[in-house]
C-alpha cells in the first residue's frame, strides 16, 4: 500500500525522465541525476554498461511515475544482466544496492560475470506493481555475444578486443540516439519483494525444477 502520509510530487510538475536526466523522490525531496553522473560512478568502462543500465532505468522511471513522481524509498530491483557498467548504473539510480534491495539473477552458466546466455531486462518493484523492463531483442548482434564468450573463456584475440571496444561504443551511441520507446518494451506485473525472483522467467523455473 502506498503511504498516504509520504510527501509526494505530480508528474506535471516534475518530469521522471528526460533527454539525459532522471528524477527520483528519496525521503522528502526529488533527486535529480544526469548520465555523467553514472559514467564517473563507473569509471573502468564508459561505454556500453553504464548507458544500457542507465537508460533502462530512464525506462523504469517514466512506468513507474504515473500521477507522482517515483521514489528510491520502497524499490526492489532485480537484474538479468551481472555486469558491474549496469549495476553501477542501476545502483546510482535507484540506490537498491546501497540498500539490499537488489538481486542478480543467475543460471548454472551465468554466475556473476558477463557471458552470452545473460539478459538485458530488468525488473524494478514499487509497493504497488512491477516494471519489467527488457532491450529490443534484436538491439544486440550475436556476433557481439560471441566476442564476450571469447573474452570470458581467455580465447580472445587483439582484434577481438579492438572489435569489442568498437562494438560496445557503436551500441551505445545507438541507445542515446534513439527513443527509449523505440529499444526498450515494459510490461506489468505483481510486486516483488527483496530477493524474489520473476515467477515466470525461463531461469527461475529452471532453479526451482
Amino acid at each position: 500500500m502506498t503511504q498516504t502520509s509520504k510527501k509526494q510530487f505530480p508528474v506535471k510538475q516534475y518530469t521522471p525522465t528526460s533527454g539525459v536526466d532522471v528524477q527520483i523522490v528519496e525521503g522528502d525531496k526529488v533527486i535529480k541525476l544526469d548520465y555523467q553522473g553514472s559514467m564517473t560512478n563507473h569509471t573502468s568502462s564508459l561505454w556500453w554498461g553504464t548507458a544500457v543500465g542507465y537508460r533502462a532505468m530512464q525506462m523504469a522511471a517514466k512506468a513507474l511515475s504515473d500521477d507522482y513522481l517515483w521514489s528510491r524509498d520502497n524499490l526492489r530491483l532485480v537484474s538479468g544482466h551481472p555486469g558491474p557498467g549496469v549495476l553501477d548504473s542501476l545502483n546510482f539510480v535507484t540506490g537498491c544496492r546501497d540498500r539490499g534491495a537488489i538481486t542478480v539473477m543467475e543460471n548454472a552458466n551465468c554466475t556473476g560475470r558477463c557471458n552470452s546466455e545473460m539478459t538485458f531486462e530488468w525488473w524494478v518493484s514499487d509497493d504497488e506493481k512491477t516494471a519489467h523492463v527488457a532491450l529490443r531483442e534484436d538491439f544486440v548482434p550475436r556476433e557481439f555475444y560471441e566476442l564476450i564468450d571469447r573474452r570470458v573463456y581467455q580465447e580472445n584475440t587483439a582484434e577481438d578486443d579492438r572489435l569489442f571496444e568498437l562494438y560496445k561504443v557503436n551500441l551505445s551511441t545507438r541507445l542515446w540516439v534513439a527513443a527509449l520507446e523505440d529499444n526498450f518494451s515494459v510490461t506489468y506485473q505483481d510486486p516483488l519483494a527483496v530477493g524474489e525472483l520473476p515467477p515466470d522467467h525461463a531461469w527461475n523455473k529452471a532453479a526451482t525444477g
